[in-house]
């Protein structure tokens, strides 16, 4: 979630509701005689407020669904990116094994989004699932980096792909066999040993605070 952009929206929202609610009390202290013509426009200015505010909260509603939409069109942007880009990357006829294992293990994660990320899903398997996603993406890119920038000439291989396969395979792998355990017991997570799961949100988080393949934002 971009956390500046809707703070930024939602203050000038707040300067809005300000505003009129200075309108109300200016007009409130310059018309407070209710007898003759100024009852009139008292009435007025009730009316007009009250299309302010109903206005108001129409736009507070728009200008925040509309940062959400931007956030969750740019996010499924940079993740269809992700993969399309290891496709791409580099000279295709090199590293054709990596490449295809890796996007098949992008694949599993992604196809399983909808599942993992639906409402009746526990907040614990969520955040498992975005943290792992987000380091499968973290793989991903750093794949692309290495095959844009390899020396096709010499073609000295360090077998850094292989090795980035190797950690990304591990961490998929134990993944899914939490998930496992979270459906065997109809997803009722808190009901059995979460031992696994922490161990496993705790090493994410170790990769999220270091250096290379560190979790992407």
């Amino acid at each position: 979630m971009d956390i500046r952009k809707l703070l930024k929206v939602n203050t000038i929202n707040i300067i809005i509701l300000a505003l009129v609610f200075l309108f109300k009390f200016v007009t409130g202290f310059m018309f407070d005689d209710h007898s003759g013509d100024n009852a009139s426009i008292v009435m007025m200015t009730n009316v007009i407020t009250a299309i302010l505010l109903v206005g108001w909260a129409g736009y507070t509603i728009y200008s925040n669904m509309t940062v959400i939409k931007e956030y969750n069109d740019r996010d499924k942007a940079l993740l269809a990116g992700a993969r399309s880009r290891l496709l791409k990357a580099g000279n295709q006829r090199f590293f054709t094994n990596e490449r295809q294992h890796l996007v098949k293990m992008w694949d599993s994660m992604m196809t399983r989004e909808k599942y993992f990320l639906s409402k009746d899903r526990d907040d614990r398997v969520k955040d498992l699932y975005l943290m792992t996603r987000n380091q499968m993406m973290r793989y991903v890119t750093d794949a692309s980096e290495y095959m844009e920038s390899f020396d096709y000439i010499s073609g000295k291989d360090s077998g850094y792909l292989k090795g980035l396969c190797n950690e990304a395979e591990v961490m998929l792998n134990k993944f899914n066999t939490i998930v496992e355990l979270s459906v065997s017991v109809d997803d009722e997570v808190l009901s059995y040993d979460t031992r696994e799961m922490d161990d496993m949100l705790e090493a994410l988080e170790e990769l999220k605070k270091s250096g290379k393949n560190k979790l992407a934002r």
